[in-house]
């Protein structure tokens, strides 16, 4: 898990800014909106843990490393402390931009989803999400508590030697999910070159068709492939219903993978010389 090696706590501060002027509003704006209207909290939950968060750190720009954005075992994050009402807020933004607003001088910041800041942080402090901006969300202990108990770990399906496979494209695709999928790639997982998108069905009792995500990739580090599985995974969270599920595989040039691939186009290549953000 990430360790918090140094705490920066600043007394008595207020953690409420002045508003951003800026009216443009992120896609985690349009969710909390959404939750807080018409009570649709699992809308904005989602996309909180799917989206990629600043944390402020106390380490100068210079000595940090910008973007992690997914987290490892040995990885440790000293992030900024603010103190108010009795209560100690880790800072968390949607933006560079609206943390560099925040802070109002240069600080340091690590970049990770959603998800691997309710896994690897713990639960001793609030969190204040865009602070300074119309669309503040706190958290409280409790609440990062029931989230690291609801994220799902993707689970492996067995399928027996011998069973017949149906492969091909998908008959309906659920509004959003692309888009998910190809933020989450292009933002957190530059190590994949394409992915598709195919429809599979095991002909077996019980066993209906089902969303199939391949993955194109040189590399072969175990570790990596599941945490950019685990990241996609997340991605497609409210947008599968609940007895409906999606299989992400890596294409090893042999069997259903490889099928899929020929079945059909990709729905994301990633463009040459560039990089995770």
């Amino acid at each position: 898990m990430i360790k918090q090696l140094l705490l920066l706590t600043i007394l008595n501060s207020n953690i409420v800014y002045a508003k951003d002027k800026n009216i443009v509003m992120t896609p985690l704006d349009h969710a909390y909106v959404e939750a807080t209207k018409n009570s649709k909290e699992a809308v904005f939950y989602n996309a909180f843990l799917s989206a990629t968060i600043f944390i402020s750190t106390v380490d100068s720009p210079d000595e940090e490393k910008q973007t992690r954005t997914r987290a490892g075992d040995n990885d440790t994050i000293s992030p900024i402390i603010i103190e108010s009402d009795g209560d100690q807020y880790i800072m968390l933004f949607d933006s560079k931009e609206r943390l560099a607003s925040w802070a109002q001088r240069e600080v340091g910041f690590t970049a990770l989803a959603g998800h691997a800041i309710v896994e690897k942080m713990g639960t001793d402090f609030h969190w204040a999400l865009n602070v300074g901006t119309a669309h503040v969300k706190t958290f409280v202990p409790d609440e990062i508590k029931w989230l690291k108990g609801n994220i799902n770990v993707p689970e492996e399906k067995m399928v027996a030697s011998g069973t017949q496979v149906l492969i091909g494209a998908p008959l309906q695709i659920p509004n959003g999910l692309i888009e998910s999928l190809v933020k989450s790639l292009s933002s957190r997982n530059g190590e994949i070159k394409a992915a598709y998108l195919g429809q599979v069905h095991y002909v077996r009792e019980g066993e209906q068709p089902h969303l199939a995500l391949v993955l194109d990739t040189e590399i072969n580090d175990q570790s990596i492939i599941e945490a950019i599985s685990k990241d996609l995974a997340v991605s497609t969270k409210g947008f599968l219903g609940d007895d409906e599920y999606i299989d992400i595989m890596v294409n090893d040039g042999n069997g259903t993978a490889l099928e899929i691939t020929k079945a059909v186009k990709p729905f994301y290549e990633k463009v040459v010389g560039s990089k995770e953000c």
